[in-house]
Parts: C-alpha cells; structure tokens; sequence
C-alpha cells in the first residue's frame, strides 16, 4: 500500500469511529479544513484529452463567513510521469466556494476554479496547461472535526489551449486544400467545450 493510499484509510477509519452528534466547526465564521481526495473519471470519458482515470491527492480548504470558501487541491494520477502532457490531468487546482446550504451537519457547495500541471500557471490566462473546473458538492459532518465529501466537477480547456485547437485544425484545412469555390475555407467545427466530468471523494479534518 502506498504512502498516500495509507493516509486515505486512516482517515476513512476515523471518520467511520468519530461521534456523528456534532460539526466541523461549521458555524465559526472562519475554519480551515485538511483531507485526501480519490478522484475518478469514466474511462469512456478518459480516452478525451487523455485524462487520467483515478487521481490521489490532498485537498485544503477554508469556510469564510459561512457562505464563502476556498480550496486548493494537489493530485497525482496513476501515471505521474506522463501527467503533464496531459490538459485535463491537473497536478494542482485551485477554486472559489460558494456555499449554498451550511447547516449543522451538512454542507451543499458549488465550486469553481482552474488547474494546471505548475502552480504558477493556476492565474496565467496565457499557460498552455491552464483548464478550468466546475461543479456542486456536498459535505457531510460526521465528528467534532471529521467530513465525508463528494464532488462532480465538469473540467474545459483554457483558452491557450483552445486557441492552438483552431489554429490546428484550420492548418490542416488549408492544407487539405479544403476551399470552397468563392475562396474560403469550409466551415470548422473544433470541439472545444466541456471534455470530461469528474466524481471526487474526499475525508476532511476540519481544525
């Protein structure tokens, strides 16, 4: 068993043990939360882009006021040395959190942010490995400190990555000689919207 693999029991363990009567600090107006995260991806929708079919990582995240929050993600497929050529294979994600039901004992969320292989690329609009995700979730308090989440998150290329799509296939094109009798070239139709949805489980200890 694998290091990572290791961390993720010990934690399911310990959530299935906690006491389920109270929250993760759900009700502080600031609280910061630490986990591991089990990503899958259908292996239909993996062949797209290909992105990887199971990802193990850590994920952190910070509750503002209750209805706001952050959460930033470090994730290593089963294939790391050939993860960065991959688009929709981040190695690191960062996103926005807009919680729309905290309660007690549970959390409905939509989350929202990009992803790329560096970490410096995260903001850089110009990254050629920046995609972006998207997607609801929901937290379920189960301890004083322990949450069970699960995730669906719908991953897009960045526009970099768009733009070389269409530069591509309009290349190919032209070199096809694909021109219509006026001079222009045929229409192009560059399949550049939403690749792959994603399921993401996660245990939390919520300080």
């Amino acid at each position: 068993m694998t290091p990572k693999s290791s961390l993720f029991a010990a934690l399911c363990f310990a959530a299935a043990v906690a006491p389920s009567a109270a929250s993760a600090d759900v009700d502080s107006l600031f609280t910061l939360g630490v986990g591991a995260q089990y990503a899958y991806v259908p292996s239909d929708a993996a062949g797209q882009e290909g992105a990887a079919t199971r990802q193990m990582g850590l994920v952190s995240r910070a509750k503002i006021l209750k209805f706001l929050g952050v959460e930033a993600t470090t994730q290593i497929d089963q294939d790391p040395s050939t993860q960065q050529e991959r688009l929709l294979s981040p190695r690191y994600q960062i996103g926005a959190m807009l919680n729309l039901i905290p309660t007690e004992h549970f959390n409905l969320f939509a989350v929202g942010g990009t992803g790329a292989h560096n970490a410096g690329d995260l903001f850089n609009s110009k990254a050629e490995d920046l995609s972006f995700h998207f997607g609801p979730g929901l937290e379920i308090f189960v301890g004083d400190h322990i949450a069970l989440g699960a995730d669906a998150r719908f991953r897009m290329a960045g526009p970099m990555a768009i733009r070389e799509k269409v530069e591509s296939s309009i290349r190919q094109s032209l070199t096809a000689d694909a021109l219509t009798r006026e001079g222009a070239p045929e229409t192009i139709d560059v399949d550049v919207g939403v690749k792959i949805w994603q399921a993401n489980f996660t245990v939390s200890f919520y300080l």
